[in-house]
């Protein structure tokens, strides 16, 4: 029999949108922390008591919300959140990739032209999000964006924000001429004030008094010594250099956020922002817990401390933003999770392990070197080799079939013992990526399907099995994410507004935030992968 229409829901649905478009806050606020997993909160939220407890306490928590791609890396995670579409869409594919046509492996929010982060664009970020809507259907709604790093800052921003900062080392927070040809005044002034305490104060890192002390362990490698619980650590003395390594050292500390806040906050005043006549949207991503986690593993002291530093660091950031507009929304969610040291892993029983990646890739190479009979290398160099492309002249060259060749690859990677599966571009191109069923469940295949974007990504995709790490030894970030597991698709994902707050425990995906609160806020968004959440209101 045929379903009539439900006339109830549409009047419903409608009704909400005019009334909400009548009601909307002054100030939304969309916050990102880079690498927060729900493992982080689980393990940790029971010991806070400030900002991230009072949002788990006081909003909608959904504890089951995943990213339902396969490459969980910063770049395709941010221009997730607030597009409500999967990298698959969005382009953003990796952090980085293989560019056919220059021959190289580009960074996701370069320009092109060697410049830099001063140069970041959002050129190679496809369709619009949350804050290209709001400006487009709410007039005098603006959008702002500020972060620790430039793809978490330009990717949650959009196409058309009105202006995006993002941290530079001693330069302090930047922008670029895509955006704006200069700093305002206001910013250059912050700035200057920062760059002096870079020159004449001393950045200790203490465990924070409230803080229960973590694992305390060491690892040694050639060259190479990995500390957890070695706090107090100097991240910068009166008078040492400013150089790289000075940032290198900031980034994986809890100061990072510090700043990220004090910029987010600076901005909120100079700018007015919730004093005008219509909403205005700022996102802010903190970067901390990414750098402390590739460092140091997500259980040890150093981020045990980071976790209740971010606590205290997300209460003073709810508070001035409902000093501004005491109806205010926030939203918190992440843009990956991560893993702990590999080492810790295994002393646990876990099967973890390191892969040599130019070992991996040699193996392959003459794999199929002594198939077809060449000397070539018909594979190209990869930093990681989640995507493998192939040397189209390489292929030409020898006057090889393509097909033969990825077949050969494709095999060859499903007999190792490091790979989960192996999927073809062609493969990949006739699988369905909608979202359907439940994101705990969804399969390889379709995860990968929705971080691949012909044209873009490789010749053959590739899952690892679970808990692997490339690097041996151990590079500058001992361990990551980047898999297509739970432990970093899964992520915190809360709404703190006008709804019933309460724990909700069905799955859900982070390309449903963006509808969210696009339905919350009387907007309708362009094409999206997710859905609207059901958000009770306060009784």
């Amino acid at each position: 029999m045929r379903r009539l229409p439900n006339l109830a829901g549409i009047l419903a649905a409608t009704l909400t949108l005019t009334l909400t478009a009548a009601e909307r806050p002054r100030l939304v606020v969309a916050v990102s922390v880079d690498q927060l997993s729900a493992e982080l909160m689980q393990t940790y939220g029971p010991e806070l008591t400030g900002g991230l407890a009072r949002l788990m306490r006081e909003g909608t928590y959904f504890t089951e919300a995943y990213h339902d791609h396969g490459f969980t890396e910063t770049g395709p995670g941010h221009s997730v959140l607030l597009s409500g579409r999967f990298p698959a869409h969005t382009g953003i594919v990796e952090n980085r990739w293989f560019e056919r046509a220059s021959g190289r492996f580009v960074y996701c929010v370069e320009n092109g032209e060697g410049g830099g982060s001063a140069t970041s664009t959002n050129a190679r970020f496809l369709g619009e999000t949350l804050g290209d809507w709001l400006q487009a259907q709410a007039p005098g709604s603006r959008a702002f964006s500020v972060s620790g790093k430039d793809r978490a800052a330009i990717l949650m921003a959009g196409r058309r924000p009105t202006a995006v900062y993002w941290f530079s080392g001693t330069a302090g927070f930047i922008t670029s001429p895509a955006y704006a040809e200069r700093l305002p005044a206001w910013m250059m002034t912050f700035d200057a004030g920062l760059k002096e305490r870079f020159a004449t104060r001393s950045w200790l890192w203490r465990k924070e008094p409230s803080t229960p002390e973590g694992r305390v362990a060491t690892w040694t490698f050639p060259g190479q010594v990995i500390r957890n619980g070695a706090l107090p650590r100097l991240v910068q003395g009166a008078g040492m250099p400013l150089d790289k390594r000075f940032e290198t050292r900031f980034r994986k500390s809890p100061f990072l956020d510090e700043v990220t806040l004090e910029a987010a906050e600076t901005l909120m005043e100079a700018e007015h922002l919730g004093r005008g006549p219509a909403t205005d949207l700022l996102t802010v991503s903190f970067s901390a817990t990414d750098y402390i986690g590739h460092s140091y593993g997500i259980l040890g002291t150093e981020m045990r401390d980071q976790i209740h530093r971010l606590d205290r660091t997300l209460a003073r950031l709810l508070e001035a933003v409902r000093r501004r507009d005491p109806g205010a929304w926030v939203v918190l969610c992440a843009d990956h999770g991560g893993m702990d040291i590999p080492e810790a892993l295994s002393d646990n029983g876990f099967p973890a392990r390191r892969i040599d990646v130019p070992a991996f890739l040699k193996e392959l190479r003459e794999a199929l070197k002594a198939a077809f009979k060449v000397d070539a290398d018909l594979v190209e160099d990869s930093p990681e080799p989640n995507d493998l492309y192939l040397r189209e002249a390489a292929l030409k060259a020898a006057g090889l079939d393509r097909k033969a060749v990825i077949a050969k690859v494709q095999a060859w990677l499903r007999a190792r013992p490091e790979v989960a599966d192996a999927f073809t571009a062609e493969e990949l191109a006739v699988t369905d990526p909608a979202a359907t069923g439940s994101p705990r469940d969804s399969s390889l295949r379709v995860l990968l399907r929705r971080s691949f974007a012909a044209g873009r990504s490789g010749d053959v995709l590739v899952a690892f099995k679970p808990w692997t790490v490339f690097g041996v030894p151990p590079t500058e970030w001992p361990t990551g994410h980047g898999t297509p597991y739970a432990y970093d698709r899964r992520v915190p994902l809360i709404f703190w507004g006008p709804w019933k707050a309460g724990e909700r425990p069905e799955p859900v995906r982070t390309v449903d935030l963006a509808p969210t609160l696009a339905r919350e806020l009387g907007l309708k968004p362009g094409p999206v992968d997710g859905r609207a959440l059901d958000l009770l209101p306060r009784r």
